[in-house]
């Protein structure tokens, strides 16, 4: 990839490079530096650098007629007016006893102009054509364009490498590693370089590196349980940020504009730099507990979601074309009128639920959310436990993604159990002959609910326990008990609240009217769609492609395993119900254990609220309630190991010893 390009290339290539590496140099004098006369030497030199590359920006601007001679000569001006700044403040210091400290956003400035700079100045040697010619007269950009250019990217990548390890060091290996993976997301922009290859690769690596960006941050607030400020106020900013750029990514695939991603690109180093300056700036360490603040830890997950969309919809784009994605999506067309509001609102659900429902998404996602299962696992004591996280991870690899994207692409649906994802149609209506398949789905997953509890599907093969259960998420069972509308929701007992009953009685009625038009349609052609598109399959999009993940970013303020604790899913509600009259529950090995237990630490640890099973341990021995569905926290939590599952494997070998001693 890197061939097709001349020897002026590298020779510039290597001049960024430096450049980077002074200004790293520079940015930690300007930042360590507590004598103001030191500031004031760091000024000069950004200063210096700003005047070398004013100049030439001069020369290839095509305003005016500059000769190289000419160039010298501004340069010198440049610099003489840019010391104007600093003189006025020396001369003040002296006539006031004290001299005034420089603006530290007289250095985050300067850094960025200069790096503007050189891409104005580079790309005109390269192209040898004037910067107007190359820009035009709109000011915008002028101002946005140069920045999405690899010789405004390259160094200031770099910048953020090394300014970071020289300010932070030793003394902040996380921030350290924060921004490093960073730097490296940013260098993988892919309006860097004119190249399909190019942006071939930086899409999915640079994807894969925030991916591995936010895998970090979950460990991080898992192991710690905090974060510094400062340092919580910048991932939460940095990961707002992505959002935009994966915005302005979809928008240069699809229409080949660099405008926001340029501003996106700006917007983080002014964030970056503020941060840098303001870690030196001392003041009290506060610390933001992410499980007690329930507001930073909602626009995060807000944030982390959106950017996981459009990180999602870049991977879509790349794959399947950005106009081939777009002209398979049922949208519709739009007027300019109030009627076309309606309109507007649908073409949103349907981009949002294309991609949240495509297999890149759900890739990424179960690489995501699967890495924080495995730190899981890692400190997982129960061996069932373990061998049925095991069983998740695998479920999700191969009943989610690989059957329904990569083997039955197009006789799924007759297929049961696999092609029927929630027991709802995924692809289409109701037609009759997908209704033996369907029941025949029931059947399956009843079966499996009887015999081992509603565990194989809510802690097995849905997308929902490996969404819940890994660290950092499955810590957040703590708003069950914290969150005023968590407790009103989880900490019912067995007793449905009215909450339940609305939401799960109003998906049955959504289902079943929507499966009826659709039998209608299927047999009669009553043509009753939602523009264009099947009633039922237009319910399945907007109950597990776009609320689904409402119900999870909103996890602070209504609780862990919301989809449970409302009734949202009738899917797992049918397998509870069904569990009912099976083999599963909790039982214990010694109710003397349980009597002399001070902890109670069972009832505490469950994420889905259940807190009844010390006092039917004590009276029976076990536990059974219609909505533990196996996750096997209180297992983990006794003390005394005590807690063991029981399903029908127990019940056969009981049987079997009972028939041995007769």
């Amino acid at each position: 990839m890197f061939l097709q390009y001349s020897y002026p290339f590298y020779i510039l290539a290597v001049l960024a490079v430096i450049m980077g590496i002074s200004t790293s140099l520079i940015l930690k004098y300007a930042i360590r530096s507590k004598d103001h006369l030191q500031k004031l030497f760091s000024y000069i030199l950004l200063a210096m650098m700003n005047s070398m590359l004013g100049a030439p920006a001069i020369y290839y601007s095509g305003i005016i007629h500059v000769t190289v001679t000419d160039v010298f000569l501004l340069s010198a001006g440049i610099m003489a007016a840019e010391s104007v700044y600093p003189l006025i403040i020396f001369i003040q210091g002296i006539e006031n006893g004290k001299m005034k400290e420089i603006n530290w956003k007289v250095f985050v400035f300067f850094t960025i102009f200069d790096e503007y700079l050189m891409s104005l100045d580079f790309n005109s040697i390269l192209s040898t054509h004037s910067i107007l010619s190359q820009y035009g007269n709109a000011y915008l950009n002028l101002i946005l364009v140069p920045l999405a250019s690899i010789w405004f990217i390259l160094p200031m990548s770099l910048e953020m490498i090394l300014t970071t390890v020289l300010i932070l060091g030793r003394r902040d290996a996380d921030g350290v590693a924060f921004i490093t993976i960073q730097s490296i997301v940013m260098l993988f922009t892919p309006t860097a370089l004119n190249s399909n290859l190019w942006i071939l690769i930086s899409v999915y690596t640079g994807g894969a590196v925030m991916t591995a960006l936010l895998v970090f941050v979950f460990h991080y607030m898992y192991r710690k349980g905090y974060a510094e400020k400062k340092f919580g106020i910048y991932i939460n900013r940095i990961v707002a940020v992505y959002c935009i750029m994966m915005a302005g990514v979809l928008i240069f695939q699809y229409y080949g504009n660099v405008m926001l991603v340029s501003a996106s690109i700006l917007l983080e180093m002014m964030i970056y730099l503020h941060y840098m300056f303001r870690y030196e700036s001392g003041g009290k360490k506060e610390k933001i507990y992410w499980l007690a603040n329930r507001k930073w830890t909602t626009l995060f997950l807000l944030n982390v979601f959106i950017a996981e969309v459009g990180m999602g919809a870049t991977f879509d784009f790349q794959y399947f074309g950005a106009i081939g994605f777009i002209s398979g999506l049922p949208f519709v067309s739009l007027s300019m009128s109030v009627y076309s509001i309606p309109s507007a609102l649908f073409d949103s659900i349907i981009f949002v639920a294309g991609i949240t429902g495509s297999q890149w998404f759900l890739i990424m996602m179960g690489i995501e959310m699967g890495a924080m299962v495995i730190v899981k696992m890692l400190k997982t004591k129960e061996i069932g436990n373990r061998i049925r996280l095991s069983l998740m991870l695998m479920a999700y690899a191969i009943y989610t993604i690989f059957l329904p994207y990569f083997v039955f692409t197009s006789s799924l649906p007759s297929y049961p159990f696999f092609g029927w994802s929630m027991g709802i149609g995924t692809a289409g209506g109701l037609s009759a002959a997908l209704i033996v398949p369907m029941l025949l789905t029931y059947v399956i997953s009843g079966s499996l609910s009887v015999l081992f509890g509603a565990r194989q599907l809510c802690s097995v093969f849905c997308t929902a326990p490996v969404m819940y259960q890994g660290a950092f998420y499955g810590d957040m069972k703590i708003y069950n008990r914290s969150s005023p509308t968590g407790k009103k929701i989880s900490l019912n007992g067995e007793k449905e609240t009215k909450i339940y009953r609305v939401v799960s009685i109003s998906v049955y009625l959504s289902l079943a009217i929507t499966s009826l038009i659709s039998i209608l349609d299927s047999y009669f052609n009553f043509n009753l769609y939602l523009f264009g598109i099947d009633p039922l399959a237009f319910t399945y999009v907007i109950l597990f492609d776009i609320m689904w993940y409402a119900v999870f970013v909103t996890m602070p303020y209504f609780g862990s395993y919301g989809c449970i604790n409302t009734g949202y899913c009738h899917w797992g509600n049918f397998n509870r119900w069904i569990a009912r009259f099976g083999f599963f529950r909790l039982k214990v090995k010694s109710t003397d254990m349980c009597v002399t237990c001070e902890s109670k630490a069972c009832a505490t640890a469950c994420p889905v609220g259940n807190s009844s099973h010390p006092g039917s341990f004590i009276s029976s021995g076990e536990w059974k309630g219609n909505r533990c569905v196996g996750i096997g926290e209180c297992l983990e939590a006794c003390p005394y190991d005590n807690i063991f599952f029981y399903d029908v494997r127990n019940y056969m070998k009981e049987r079997l010893r009972a028939g041995k001693r007769q």
